[in-house]
């Protein structure tokens, strides 16, 4: 018995060679006809026979290639047939992952979410146009305004998860936090995060963003934190490292909340370097430059063309008749850091433009004739081109400390060079300068305001200074002094001042990218 149930099981498997025979195919273990897609009860040969020889003996006429050639017919329209039921479940899901992708657009360029609407109107019009048959398709993406919304709490929540999974991988992060009130007069509390995994991969992003919804004091601001850390799933021993501004609740020496967190973190036994934010610091130092009268004066001529219609349209038809390479001067705008060397700038290069257009105007604000004003506008033009570019290699994202305070000592370094050569009358780094009729009284002034900038940078840089060993290390490690570093890790810098295909990595790879490629017993220290 046992013999025969397995010979009869053996022989109810569908055979290749049937399609052509009796029109027939195999469906997930069914024997199903193309002819008219019915299914035979039991994989049978005698079923399958019987069903071709009572409903379709017609099918008997074909012969050889004619009969080859209807079984590829038939196949062929069973496979449309089937394209055909899943297509609207492919389609569906492809207008939905549009949905998402264009609402990610929305939301990563600030529009709002009624954008949406627009951007489906502008699909369908370029569908209609362009591919009419795939209109209807077009139409099912879903854009709506609480579509947009939907999509973007939920995507806002898968990023938190993903968040809170990855950060048990971490070995360490730093936070940079900043406070400012928006147009609702609301204070809001943003804190972003950079950590680095046991691979030595650097990541960072925003971790919270908190209301605040009373007083925004340095406790306020630390309880903030706190639940950032603590929504986060963030441990405070991993914690290395803290960012602010320059606000007082933020960088007080006793109750700031840099202190606060340094405090906190002293209780889990360790210490957390504090730093103020370097563009905020080089900021600061610019404003200390100096000649804020000339500056005033440059603004008040730039404003009196600017503040009237007819003599803003009129200034501008000058620069046209002029072939001028710029069409208008620019506002000043205290906020944006590098405005003001823009504004000088625009204005040295149109400076005899504009004085032609004032005299011809009678205007009660003239450009001054004094030769000691033009080189003020000329040294100031220099420095603040070289402030700007400072500011501009210290935006940007994936940037480390190393990098960022490299610049700030190339600058340093720059300021004291530009000091010897106007002490010599040596006008090679001063471009504008060069192009007025130089008063070689003011150039002791000069170089007095730029050795005034050079220590202003090296105090508010201090706390930077004091770290530099750390840097060093971290910067060359295969160049450091092993005598200058502490004694619990000096055997393990020797060998890794000896592997000679790490030093090869070292010189080929950017900083960021070597510590991955440096295994976790080599980066930590024997105490550890």
């Amino acid at each position: 018995m046992e013999r025969h149930r397995q010979w009869h099981t053996d022989k109810r498997h569908f055979k290749k060679c049937w399609e052509e025979e009796y029109f027939f195919t195999d469906i997930n273990a069914k024997a199903v006809c193309l002819i008219c897609n019915q299914s035979v009860a039991v994989l049978k040969e005698y079923n399958i026979r019987r069903h071709y020889e009572t409903k379709h003996a017609a099918f008997s006429q074909f012969k050889g290639d004619a009969r080859k050639n209807k079984t590829r017919e038939l196949l062929a329209k069973l496979h449309r047939q089937q394209g055909t039921l899943t297509r609207p479940s492919t389609a569906q899901d492809s207008a939905t992952r549009a949905s998402f992708e264009i609402t990610a657009l929305i939301a990563r360029t600030g529009r709002s979410f009624s954008t949406g609407d627009f951007v489906k109107e502008c699909l369908s019009i370029a569908a209609t146009i362009m591919c009419p048959s795939q209109a209807k398709t077009f139409s099912q993406i879903s854009l709506s305004r609480n579509t947009v919304t939907r999509r973007i709490e939920e995507m806002s929540r898968d990023i938190k998860e993903q968040f809170k999974a990855k950060a048990a991988g971490f070995v360490a992060f730093s936070l940079a936090c900043d406070e400012s009130t928006d147009i609702s007069d609301s204070a809001q509390l943003l804190v972003f995060i950079r950590r680095v995994n046991e691979n030595m991969e650097i990541t960072q992003e925003l971790a919270g963003f908190e209301t605040l919804r009373s007083t925004t004091k340095s406790e306020d601001l630390f309880a903030a934190v706190e639940r950032v850390l603590d929504t986060n799933g963030l441990s405070w021993e991993k914690l290395v490292g803290i960012t602010t501004d320059g606000a007082p609740a933020m960088v007080g020496r006793t109750t700031g909340l840099a202190t606060l967190i340094s405090q906190k973190f002293s209780q889990c036994g360790g210490k957390v370097a504090k730093y103020h934010c370097i563009l905020h610091q080089e900021q600061l130092c610019a404003r200390s430059v100096g000649m804020g009268d000339v500056v005033r004066d440059v603004i008040k001529i730039i404003n009196c063309i600017r503040s009237k219609a007819l003599s803003h349209r009129q200034f501008r038809a000058l620069l046209e008749e002029v072939d001028s390479q710029y069409k208008d001067v620019l506002y000043h705008q205290e906020v944006r850091w590098l405005s003001r060397g823009k504004v000088l700038k625009r204005f040295f290069e149109l400076r005899h433009v504009i004085a032609e257009f004032l005299t011809s105007k009678n205007s009660d604000t003239q450009v001054p004739t004094d030769e000691k004003w033009f080189c003020d506008v000329a040294f100031m033009v220099d420095i603040t081109d070289l402030l700007n570019t400072l500011n501009i290699q210290l935006q940007g994202k994936d940037q480390i400390i190393t990098e960022l305070f490299d610049h700030i000592t190339a600058f340093r370094s720059k300021l004291q060079l530009l000091c010897r050569h106007l002490s010599a009358g040596n006008l090679a780094h001063f471009p504008s300068l060069r192009e007025v009729n130089l008063v070689k009284q003011r150039l002791p002034e000069y170089a007095a305001l730029l050795r005034h900038l050079d220590q202003d940078f090296a105090l508010r840089f201090e706390d930077f200074r004091e770290s530099r060993g750390d840097m060093e290390l971290f910067s060359q490690p295969f160049t450091i002094s092993v005598d200058s570093v502490p004694d619990h890790i000096q055997m393990q810098l020797i060998e890794f001042q000896c592997d000679s295909e790490l030093k090869n990595k070292f010189m080929s790879l950017h900083l960021k990218d070597f510590y991955t490629h440096v295994s976790s017993e080599r980066t930590s220290s024997p105490s550890q």
